[in-house]
């Protein structure tokens, strides 16, 4: 349920704006990067005030780097994966929890750590805004919520959005940009007075497939629809606002009198599945995996091999947050067999123990299928279009990153056609952010964080950042 706003508490309002006095030149695109090593690869990070690049190393460890290599430890064990990452006003630093669908903050001064908000969605992107709120995207959801960091308050911002990845405010903090990871655009969401306009497609990478049409639009309440990127059902219904979006609905009256582990009975597709109770953020839930695909990866870890009934496979987490052996190829199957005697267009199923998915019937080709395959959510895939780290520089020029292509592309004020910012030898560039002016980052350099070999692109781009919450 939507909690109440409100001015945010635990931060001093200080009245200041870190808003840029001047434009100044862009430089002429695209721009020739440099490459600095040896800082972990993160997902996202932040410049602190004594010089040092923040961020997660490879084991969950919050800490800071700085540009001659010295480190400090911030927090052992912040989490196994850390997604968005800003400083609040006042110092204290908050970032995405994404494997436990967290908001979390610290100090970084003693590493005292507390969670904002729990029960998100996959968090991903966020940026704060001058008055200390956060605004954290859901992508898992499809929305973006204004968090008060000291009561974990929020309200919703943004909702139906494909994918919503990174997100950036514009100059002022008037607009928040969102990226869309897999289709390829930006959302532009105004600020209406306290509320918030509709959003709107502001920008499109070259050769991105675009966002599809929206699922419960098209088939109604009460139908089943694709969640998580498609890997997994939910149910289109209505929300508080009387919206209708499509909800991971989890059956947790399967599970009423039992205890963690109990076997349980729901159903996938209309067919009886026999799991067990699983503790999830609400309570127990009976999942739709089958018992003995959950129990082959009792205690065991992530990606370790497991075999169900003489199929070999690995243990996965599931859609539903459930950690069961997982075979691909039964996945693939699946999908062919979910368009026998089907036309194109049609919609259809992919039965599947951890990623049940519904779809639409299309050409499986760029899989190595058959020409007529259930594709979950009926999305086409493209290896165009991932847009993971999204920034705004003083002149209100919108960077993006795109994933697996290595292109940082840039659009001018008014969300015209892209420009080449750079092109980067790396798959997995997930953001970027201006240096600080302390430390020998430079504020008028675009600092790309390269997490294929653990290191930092740096674009001299001649200008400075949009204006940040936190200064040091």
């Amino acid at each position: 349920m939507e909690g109440k706003t409100g001015r945010h508490t635990g931060e001093p309002d200080t009245g200041d704006s870190a808003e840029p006095e001047s434009c100044g030149e862009p430089a002429a695109l695209p721009v020739s990067a440099s490459y600095l090593m040896g800082f972990q690869g993160s997902e996202d990070f932040a410049f602190d005030a004594d010089g040092y690049l923040v961020a997660l190393d490879p084991q969950g460890t919050l800490l800071g780097i700085d540009q001659l290599g010295q480190q400090k430890v911030i927090l052992p064990n912040a989490t196994n994966f850390g997604a968005g990452m800003r400083f609040l006003p006042g110092g204290d630093l908050v970032f995405a929890d994404a494997e436990k669908g967290n908001l979390a903050r610290v100090k970084p001064s003693t590493g005292e750590f507390t969670v904002v908000l729990s029960g998100l969605e996959y968090p991903n992107g966020l940026d704060v805004d001058y008055d200390g709120f956060v605004y954290v995207s859901e992508q898992n959801a499809g929305r973006v919520r204004r968090i008060d960091p000291g009561s974990g308050e929020y309200t919703i911002v943004a909702k139906n959005l494909y994918n919503p990845n990174g997100v950036t405010f514009s100059v002022g903090h008037d607009t928040l940009y969102v990226g869309s990871f897999g289709g390829g655009v930006a959302w532009a969401i105004d600020r209406d007075g306290e509320d918030w306009a509709e959003p709107r497609i502001y920008a499109t990478t070259p050769e991105a497939p675009g966002v599809p049409p929206d699922w419960c639009a098209t088939y109604g309440e009460g139908s089943e629809c694709p969640v998580s990127y498609g890997y997994g059902i939910g149910t289109c219904a209505v929300d508080d606002e009387g919206d209708l979006e499509c909800a991971t609905i989890y059956d947790t009256g399967a599970c009423d009198g039992l205890v963690a582990g109990d076997g349980c009975v729901t159903e996938r597709f209309d067919a009886q599945v026999n799991s067990s109770c699983t503790e999830g953020a609400d309570g127990l839930f009976c999942p739709h995996t089958n018992a003995e695909w959950i129990g082959a990866c009792v205690d065991a870890r992530d990606g370790q091999r497991c075999e169900v009934h003489g199929v070999v496979g690995s243990c996965y987490t599931s859609y539903e947050g459930v950690l069961a052996c997982n075979d691909w190829q039964s996945y693939y199957d699946g999908m062919e067999s979910g368009c026998i005697d089907q036309a194109a267009g049609a919609t259809c199923e992919i039965d599947h123990e951890l990623f049940p998915s519904v779809g639409l019937c299309g050409d499986g080709t760029v899989y190595g299928l058959g020409d007529n395959v259930c594709l979950p959510g009926g999305y086409t895939y493209s290896e165009r279009g991932g847009l993971d780290g999204i920034n705004v520089d003083a002149c209100d020029n919108l960077y993006v990153t795109e994933y697996i292509q290595g292109m940082v592309w840039r659009f001018d004020a008014e969300g015209s056609e892209a420009q080449l910012a750079a092109k980067l030898r790396s798959s997995w560039i997930p953001n970027l952010h201006w240096g600080n002016g302390v430390g020998g980052w430079d504020p008028e350099v675009l600092y790309v964080m390269d997490r294929d070999r653990g290191g930092v692109f740096a674009l001299p781009v001649g200008v400075e950042g949009h204006g940040d919450a936190y200064t040091p």
